[in-house]
């Protein structure tokens, strides 16, 4: 069993995974014209719950992503690789490449998010 949002663990050993899954913030992610919402998300991907679209592995798409719960306007266009579809239930995308545009995007929404509070 794996934890998506809790760190580094598995039941079954340490994942071996390079950017640690957060749950927050929380993204709306658009992807063939279907909003979705962000399960948890790293610098190197995003896990999408709800997906029923017809995507496979290996696919490569463009997506939107917006902080869902910011008053701001915080919203970009980025390339990605469907990694794993579980029909009806999620999908895995990993980022193309991690630029300095998507860096600020983060940035920005967390600037944001711990400015309100």
């Amino acid at each position: 069993m794996t934890s998506y949002t809790m760190g580094y663990q598995q039941v079954r050993g340490a994942e071996r995974r390079r950017d640690r899954r957060l749950p927050l913030p929380i993204f709306t992610v658009r992807l063939d014209g279907v909003a979705y919402q962000t399960m948890n998300w790293s610098l190197g991907g995003l896990l999408i719950e709800g997906y029923a679209g017809e995507r496979a592995a290996g696919d490569a798409v463009q997506i939107d992503i917006k902080a869902r719960d910011n008053t701001a306007d915080f919203r970009m266009r980025i390339a990605v690789k469907v990694i794993r579809v579980v029909p009806g239930k999620s999908i895995a995308l990993q980022f193309d490449a991690m630029s300095p545009e998507i860096y600020e995007f983060f940035e920005r929404c967390f600037a944001d998010r711990f400015k309100r509070r």
